[in-house]
């Protein structure tokens, strides 16, 4: 099993998974893939970390009905500075989401990021701090 401990800038760093039906997901890719699942606690708000052979390799959460979003997977990019990242995507057309073009902590684990390329696609970008991201690769 390819095992990665860095991630160079610019290169997928995390994926994780909003679903409006978390245990169905968990079993789903438990089966399909082999994943076990641990809930990061209450302090994370219910975000559930999988794992493949102990390593880990996605996020899942529930699929806030507010986000007026449909299930599905975000791909975070590694950066080393979140906040130039977003300004200079913002400044190339990309549209905002969540809170603006705000930087979110996530407590001991990182920075993350989102927005929108002029097409609408999603984007994710992950400035770890704890967190370095999947290690499992090419598997």
């Amino acid at each position: 099993m390819p095992v990665r401990t860095t991630t160079p800038v610019g290169a997928p760093i995390w994926i994780d998974l909003a679903s409006s039906d978390v245990d169905r997901s968990k079993e789903f890719y438990a089966a399909v893939f082999g994943w076990t699942f641990e809930t990061a606690g209450p302090e994370y708000g219910g975000y559930v970390n999988a794992f493949c052979n102990g390593k880990p390799v996605a996020g899942l959460m529930f699929n806030d009905p507010q986000w007026n979003s449909p299930d599905g997977w975000t791909t975070y990019l590694h950066t080393a500075d979140i906040t130039a990242t977003l300004d200079k995507a913002i400044a190339a057309g990309a549209g905002t989401c969540a809170d603006g073009a705000k930087p979110m902590e996530v407590k001991d684990k990182g920075w993350m990021g989102l927005f929108a390329d002029p097409t609408g696609a999603f984007v994710g970008l992950w400035q770890p701090t704890g967190h370095r991201g999947f290690e499992v690769v090419n598997e």
